[in-house]
């Protein structure tokens, strides 16, 4: 096992300050990007590591951590992010089951947090300042936010903390006593308190030998070799030297929790003994089990355990709170084993809490905090605790042992100081011979005011988060061999031989073009026919849907999950596949061409008037012709399924993803039904893809989808040029309120382009620019069909062709032009064509619609990154003056002279 590295693990992670007893905790949000990272490259000389020693004199210490949106805002790369825990990146408030598991329900429920809730502002770091005296506290909070204004950045809540007398917590009992000893920084031996580092910090191994989780990023996203490299591979290792950093305010009823103790207990031993029971020890720290008729002065004492001492709980109850949060050597199955112990040693935490506000009574003796009365003030404990696996440290300790009402063998008690109330969790149990004593109504003493999940980073990833982003490259080249996404058996051999088989009799079918259009002309109808006749059958017969309206959706389980897998990988796929050489889409791959051209909406009845429809009118476009995916081939090897993106600009109105402004976005595919049903099929035929075996989506024996294949091969084969095919949206829009629709672009050119043999790798691009050279314009109509039935023309499911009639609502026009230059190509790469770039009047309908928004958001964004291109948003004013002209008579918007971009 490597030593740790004290110079790179900021100094919280190995001592809890004890020195400095004075602190600050700034919450902070960014402003630009760019001034954040450099205050960030500033604090990382700045923040202590583990090497600093012990303070002088007024010396205090600084550190930094940053929550999820923090590193995200800091423009940190998706295969970085993506990296972190699934807690992390969600966040302590991030989900309603969450919420349910840590406890935070009803009076502490997020919705009602000061800081750090679902609706509150977001918390992007966390500063924490330490000092020896509140002279210096002071003195250095007033430096840094001098220094943050500079950089931009608001101070969202400052909490501060003093120390009270005897080291104790507001409940007047000492705090702080049972911690970890790390192996490699303490020399103790105890195998109740000695667990390994990487059970705290990340690049270690831990308690089973294992290496945790954690974010690792390509070496080309890390040009400057600021993060180490991971022993076992060439990625670099962001995580390395860092640690999660659980952060909860929490209030507490210190004047409830004596009342309610005076209640049960009346008298001041009773009460005394009673609240040491809860507590697991007496207010001066001496444990129960040492000592269990009072305190003996052994206030350090911490060389016990449970199940030989006192397994039956009749000094330290089972459920008291100490007992709870470090069961020690009486876990099961095994209690009072070796076993046992290294169970609890995978569930430490490294507590580094502060408290806050004045006590209750100066002198914190239970006496005198019951006699105080209620001052109305608040005062509690600032929970921090370090930790290198969010879920199976902090949330199972906090469900699995605090919150747990049938913990060892309990019925209906949470833990006594800090766990929920509800039904069946009111109680409190003090074993005794002969008879147990329970203790009913027990209140909720201590309340969640604020929280958040931190990431604390070592001093080289603060040196990493400090720098800019990468671009990652620029020269073009051919693409990377494909990354592995499967362990490379001999199974998936054989899978991929049998893939790159039946794509190759594909390919030879492509050959045969005259013999498959005759076909198409006798056996596509009939049988695309057929096959839809046998889905809406089944869907009628099982009512699929038949609950819902006309233009209604249905969420599916777990969609927000199944999207965010799907989202992964492919932006995976980028990474690895074209890491050495330009990226291309993830999806719609291949660029036949990117050509401007006018959208002309055609005047329409009353009923169809609704948004860019609303008035006939012509608009500025541009228009891509793309192949599938996901990589760049030889056009007559590519799948025979191409695509069409249209952006119309110039548009009146708010688009509903807010990265453009004034433009509607259009995307279909040569074949009415998509590849997949839905998100769930979706998800399956990415994680195909990346093991290079698409094929066996639709082959498998136990998961078929022959139905889909059958469709997709009706309308699969190869075109003579990308300007003589349909193109159907496949997937549903909103056209108005309470109207859906799907939409057709049906090309108005009688003649076709045949399949030249042997084919050049791009004659689909050479059959477009011949085209254009013969003609002045090529002519799409626009066509929509409106959803009458849910069952038969249904939202959720894209593998069903709607039957309601066509309408006629727009003509798609493209100019003579001259598009095969690399100014347009490169305009191609910056230019994103996504569904969500459209007016409220036509948002997108279905799982695979919403599933996009995230998908080709993310992936574009990669994309370009890779490439270090910008997002190319058109010019909204430029687009609608031009389109204003158009429509005056003063000249039509696609015959401008060719430019890389409008004016």
């Amino acid at each position: 096992m490597s030593s740790l590295e004290f110079d790179d693990i900021q100094g919280i992670v190995l001592s809890g300050y004890g020195e400095l007893p004075h602190a600050a905790f700034l919450m902070l949000h960014f402003g630009e990007p760019e001034a954040a990272r450099e205050w960030v490259g500033t604090m990382a000389q700045r923040v202590a590591t583990g090497d600093a020693g012990r303070p002088v004199r007024d010396e205090g210490r600084l550190q930094l951590a940053f929550s999820w949106p923090g590193l995200a805002h800091l423009e940190l790369s998706w295969q970085a992010l993506k990296g972190f825990s699934r807690e992390f990146r969600e966040g302590l408030a991030g989900s309603l089951r969450r919420s349910r598991v840590l406890g935070d329900c009803e009076e502490s429920a997020p919705a009602g947090w000061r800081w750090g809730g679902p609706e509150a502002p977001a918390i992007h770091a966390l500063l924490m300042v330490y000092a020896a005296t509140p002279r210096s506290l002071e003195a250095q909070i007033a430096r840094q936010r001098e220094a943050l204004e500079a950089a931009d950045i608001r101070v969202r809540e400052t909490l501060e903390s003093r120390p009270l007398p005897g080291a104790k917590e507001h409940f007047g009992f000492r705090d702080g006593i049972s911690q970890p000893k790390l192996a490699g920084v303490s020399n103790s031996q105890d195998p109740r308190h000695r667990v390994a580092a990487g059970e705290f910090v990340l690049g270690y191994p831990n308690e089973r030998g294992q290496y945790t989780a954690r974010p690792l990023v390509s070496p080309i996203e890390d040009p400057n070799d600021l993060l180490p490299e991971v022993a076992d591979g060439e990625a670099r290792d962001l995580g390395r030297n860092g640690s999660y950093l659980v952060f909860r305010q929490l209030s507490q009823d210190v004047h409830g929790f004596w009342s309610w103790l005076d209640g049960q207990a009346p008298g001041s031993e009773a009460r005394r003994a009673l609240a040491a029971k809860m507590v697991g020890r007496w207010p001066d720290g001496t444990p129960l089990v040492s000592a269990p008729e009072g305190e003996s002065g052994a206030t350090q004492a911490n060389d016990f355990g449970y199940h030989h001492e006192d397994p039956e709980g009749l000094k330290c109850p089972l459920g008291a709170h100490v007992r709870r949060t470090n069961p020690r050597d009486m876990l099961p199955p095994k209690p009072g084993s070796q076993d046992s112990l290294a169970i609890n040693r995978r569930h430490r935490l490294l507590r580094r809490g502060r408290v806050y506000g004045p006590p209750l009574a100066e002198s914190l003796a239970p006496d005198d905090l019951l006699a105080a009365g209620d001052d109305g003030v608040e005062r509690g404990l600032l929970f921090l605790c370090v930790n290198a696996d969010i879920s199976r440290q902090f949330e199972f300790v906090q469900q699995t042992w605090v919150n747990n009402a049938n913990f060892a063998g309990l019925h209906a008690d949470t833990d006594p100081l800090i766990g929920p109330r509800g039904a069946a969790r009111e109680t409190f149990t003090v074993p005794d011979a002969p008879v147990r004593r329970r203790h009913h109504g027990l209140p909720r003493f201590v309340q969640v005011r604020g929280g958040a999940y931190f990431f604390l980073p070592g001093r080289r990833a603060l040196r990493y988060l400090a720098a800019p982003p990468p671009g990652l490259t620029t020269r073009t080249s051919a693409p990377a061999a494909p990354a592995t996404l499967l362990p490379d058996t001999w199974w998936l051999r054989a899978g991929r031989g049998f893939n790159r088989a039946v794509q190759q009799g594909i390919v030879l079918t492509r050959r045969c073009t005259t013999l498959r259009n005759g076909l198409d002309r006798l056996v596509q109808k009939p049988a695309t026919d057929w096959l839809q006749s046998r889905i809406r059958r089944r869907r009628q017969r099982l009512g699929i849907d038949a609950d819902l309206a006309i233009a209604e959706e249905r969420i599916l389980p777990e969609e927000a999950e199944v999207t965010r897998r799907i989202t992964e990988r492919m932006s995976a796929f980028l990474l690895h596949t074209y890491r050495h050489g330009t990226a291309e889409r993830a999806g719609n791959t291949k660029t036949y061409g990117l050509l401007e051209a006018e959208f002309e909406v055609l005047a329409l009845p009353p009923a169809l008037r609704c948004g860019l429809f609303a008035a006939p009118g012509r608009y500025h476009a541009w228009v891509r012709f793309g192949g599938p995916g996901p990589r760049v081939t030889p056009d007559i090897r590519n799948n025979g399924v191409l695509s069409l993106g249209v952006k119309v600009t110039g548009v009146p109105g708010e688009t509903l993803l807010d990265d453009e402004a004034h433009t509607q976005d259009f995307s279909a595919i040569s074949a009415p039904t998509f590849t997949t049903p839905d998100v769930y099929e979706n998800a399956k035929l990415q994680r195909l893809i990346g093991a290079e075996m698409p094929v066996w989506y639709f082959l498998n024996p136990f998961d078929s989808h022959y139905r889909d294949m059958l469709l997709q091969a009706l309308y699969a084969k190869a075109h003579g040029s990308p300007f003589e095919t349909d193109y159907w949206s496949c997937v549903p829009y909103l056209f108005g309120e309470g109207r859906a629709i799907k939409y057709r672009f049906v090309p108005m050119l009688a003649e076709r382009s045949p399949v030249p043999l042997p084919a050049p790798d791009d004659y689909l691009r050479e059959a477009m620019q011949r085209t254009l050279a013969s003609s002045a314009e090529v002519v799409f109509e626009m066509r929509i069909q409106c959803q009458e039935d849910p069952v038969t023309m249904p939202i959720e499911d894209a593998s069903v062709i709607w039957s309601s009639p066509e309408i006629p609502v727009a003509t798609l026009r493209i100019p003579a032009q001259a598009f095969a230059t690399p100014e347009r190509e490169r305009l191609a790469r910056e230019l994103t064509i996504n569904p969500w770039h459209a007016l409220p009047e036509h948002r997108p309908l279905g799982n695979q619609n919403r599933a996009r928004r995230e998908i080709y958001y993310a992936t574009s964004r990669v994309r370009q990154r890779i490439n270090g291109e910008s997002h190319f948003i058109p010019d909204a004013e430029a687009s609608r003056r031009r389109s204003e002209d158009a429509h005056a008579g003063h000249g039509r918007a696609g015959r401008v002279p060719e430019r890389g971009r409008p004016p």
